[in-house]
């Protein structure tokens, strides 16, 4: 065995009351020692489990990377595009990295509670009952595509939305269900601010959620992404109809009415081979032929005409049956009137009229889409890579950007476990120096025996830094086993809570993030080995003789 490791040995089992002046202090450094390391890993744990237990709760709200149009400058409404794109869904495919990727939609509006009703008149002077109880929101609008993963498991009440139904559903969140006075089958008013006035939509509480993150809890309504693509009025949608009043040429006027859009819009119909501003069509009442029509909006120029061409064409049809020569007149009105017997049926004076209007292309457009990746630290890389893989007129957004405060706050966080663990390297350096210098003072006619039988100051230095080594080792060992105790404590009872309206999380996070706790060990043991280096010095000094002589 190594004679310098014999005797550090020696010494760390050494009776304590052999010596009343060393074991006190070696005692207040291996403790200094234990705290100290416990204190560095419930930390750093705690740190890295509150930046992931946030980012992760930010993260499934809105994703890692959303692609939206690139003159989309609010978050609070969405600006359309077309869903039909190349990398969509494709990019799962093409990219290992990207997770999932999803559309959605946003709308904001007001909600009303069940409580406190009060009645106020509508732009076009209907009366709708309201409440003194009203809370801004946000309708996200989502599709099949939606990964669930993370409202699942958030889920209180009820259940997720059902796509396939025909009811407009939403799921909200237990803040806005508990303000409003809403439980899981409630019908909930909303008003939606559109350009012609405020309107009103009803939608059935399907499920309630409850993330513990009220910054969005108190505001986000999730809903079918129809909902927002029709409230948006994205795209167009074709009807015809009939005017029921106006002859024309002895003909009757067969109408085209459009939606949505720019409200600008342009015809094509079945005789034709353009777009024109035309929105009638004149029937022959003897003639039994079908007809059809396309329409879409088109920008305005500065003089008024259209320039471009904004939405999917939306086409409408009609299958005439004519079963009698008819002109039109207005006599002809008069004794045999037009009879509106559907929307997809009218009598003629001369005989039927089968409709088939457009289904509309609202459902051919999203806000955006969303990304989710399989690696947070992969968020940059990707992000330039996707970039590059959308057209020119859509942009990326990383969920860093998008909330600028919460990421540069937990960002911060890693400068407040700098300095703790500093502080805490410090207090034990300290304590550490304390103890070996004490130490050494201790033994100095041992020293002096060791340096009169021929020892080197080298390896009698050896000797009092293995020492050294051996106490450090047991503070890491203690020190380890106190920290990891508390961390498993609290990740498995969650007994330290937390207020969520302040920190976002309704218990003290924790991580187990073997990296960092096993860098704390190692920075801890170099510093300690290079800084008990300095003291050790002191061997040099002491004279054997007067060590000796001191006994």
């Amino acid at each position: 065995m190594n004679t310098e490791f014999f005797i550090a040995r020696k010494l760390m089992k050494s009776d304590p009351s052999e010596s009343r002046l060393s074991k006190p202090i070696v005692v207040i450094s291996l403790a200094s020692i234990i705290i100290g390391i416990a204190i560095m890993i419930v930390s750093i744990s705690i740190v890295t489990g509150f930046q992931d237990g946030i980012r992760d709760k930010v993260i499934g709200f809105g994703s890692h990377i959303q692609v939206t149009h690139f003159y989309d400058n609010s978050s609070m409404e969405s600006s359309p595009l077309l869903i039909d794109q190349e990398f969509y869904p494709r990019i799962i495919e093409d990219e290992e990295e990207v997770k999932h990727i999803q559309v959605y939609a946003y709308k904001p509006a007001i909600l009303q509670s069940k409580r406190d009703s009060v009645e106020f008149e509508m732009q076009d002077s209907s009366v709708f009952e309201s409440s003194q109880d009203i809370l801004g929101v946000l309708y996200k609008g989502i599709d099949k595509d939606f990964d669930w993963d993370f409202f699942s498991s958030k889920m209180i009440d009820g259940r997720t939305i059902n796509f396939d139904s025909a009811n407009s559903e939403i799921v909200i969140s237990q803040y806005i269900a508990d303000k409003m006075g809403y439980q899981v089958g409630d019908e909930v008013n909303s008003f939606f601010i559109m350009d012609n006035g405020p309107k009103k939509r009803n939608f059935e509480v399907v499920g309630i959620y409850n993330t513990g993150f009220e910054e969005f809890d108190k505001k986000l309504i999730l809903t079918q992404i129809q909902q927002i693509q029709k409230l948006n009025n994205w795209g167009v949608q074709t009807f015809l109809t009939v005017d029921k009043d106006t002859c024309i040429d002895n003909k009757f006027v067969l109408k085209a009415v459009s939606k949505g859009g720019s409200g600008f819009y342009k015809y094509q119909w079945s005789n034709s081979d353009y777009y024109a501003d035309q929105d009638y069509f004149l029937v022959d009442g003897s003639i039994s032929e079908e007809i059809y029509v396309i329409s879409t909006d088109f920008e305005r120029n500065y003089l008024g005409n259209g320039v471009e061409e904004l939405s999917v064409p939306d086409t409408a049809s009609v299958k005439i049956l004519a079963n009698q020569k008819c002109e039109c007149n207005e006599s002809t009105l008069a004794n045999n009137p037009i009879n509106f017997v559907s929307a997809e049926q009218i009598e003629m004076p001369f005989g039927t009229l089968n409709i088939i209007n457009g289904k509309g292309t609202s459902h051919l457009y999203a806000g955006g889409f969303e990304i989710t990746l399989k690696n947070w630290e992969s968020l940059d890389k990707m992000d330039e890579i996707i970039d590059l893989n959308i057209p020119g007129e859509l942009t990326t957004k990383k969920i860093t950007d998008m909330h600028k405060n919460i990421f540069a706050w937990l960002d911060f966080l890693d400068i407040n476990i700098l300095i703790i663990i500093t502080l805490l390297l410090i207090v034990a350096l300290i304590n550490m120096i304390t103890s070996l210098l004490v130490m050494i003072l201790d033994k100095s006619n041992m020293i002096g025996v060791l340096k009169a039988l021929g020892a080197s100051n080298k390896s009698i230095r050896k000797i009092f830094l293995l020492n050294s080594i051996f106490l450090l080792s047991r503070g890491l060992l203690w020190g380890n086993l106190l920290g990891l105790s508390i961390i498993a404590l609290q990740y498995f009872t969650g007994f330290i809570s937390l207020n969520p309206e302040v920190y976002y999380l309704d218990t003290v996070p924790v991580n187990f993030d073997w990296f960092n706790i096993l860098m704390i060990n190692l920075i801890t043991i170099v510093v300690c080995r290079l800084t008990l280096a300095i003291p050790s010095l002191l061997i040099k000094r002491i004279d054997p003789i007067k060590a000796i002589r001191f006994d």
